[in-house]
């Protein structure tokens, strides 16, 4: 039954859905190669090409792919499997992310995720430098008058002793009601009925 609704949902009016074109989702972006094969502008972007196995670098699956979002990256990734373009963007290694977003991830993800033997291009931004804020002084400062002002009152009471009230609980009436057997003879305890 599966099978047959998966056919169903595939094919529209004889035609494979996922054959379709589908529709751009960004304007078209202008993409030019210098005359030496050294640096491709992508839109306002200028990136050095550092690697281009089996030329992959094609202009038009490049203009038809990028997307405006990727402006963002140190570098871009391109690997192309059954004439499908897929690209992917890396930081450079000072940035504070995750390390899969990083430059030194390139090489675990072309190994990883792309196809063996595929053709793909590793881009490199030169041009608008990307200038990312590093921290570190204010953090230490603020470690330095977190340590100055807190550790050393703190040193010593990392627990606060706090009294612990104990709960009265009410006592209990009860009455003593001996019942003998022929051999034992043992004692219930009942509640006295108010």
């Amino acid at each position: 039954m599966a099978k047959k609704e998966d056919t169903e949902n595939t094919t529209i009016n004889g035609e494979n859905k996922f054959e379709k074109k589908q529709p751009l989702r960004h304007p078209l972006t202008k993409v030019v190669i210098d005359e030496e094969g050294q640096k491709i502008r992508i839109g306002n972007q200028v990136y050095k090409i550092l690697i281009n196995k089996f030329d992959a670098i094609d202009i038009d699956l490049l203009r038809k792919k990028y997307d405006p979002f990727l402006d963002q990256y140190d570098f871009l990734v391109g690997d192309i499997s059954s004439d499908h373009l897929r690209l992917k963007g890396f930081y450079k290694d000072n940035v504070r992310t995750s390390i899969d977003k990083k430059q030194r991830a390139i090489a675990d993800y072309l190994i990883e995720y792309c196809n063996p033997g595929s053709a793909y291009f590793v881009l490199q931004l030169i041009m608008p430098v990307h200038h990312y804020t590093n921290n570190t002084r204010k953090r230490e400062h603020y470690r330095g008058h977190y340590k100055k002002h807190y550790a050393k009152k703190n040193l010593h009471n990392n627990f606060k002793k706090r009294k612990v009230h104990s709960t009265k609980f009410k006592k209990q009436k009860t009455i003593a009601v001996k019942k003998e057997n022929s051999r034992h003879s043992f004692i219930i305890k009942k509640k006295r009925k108010s």
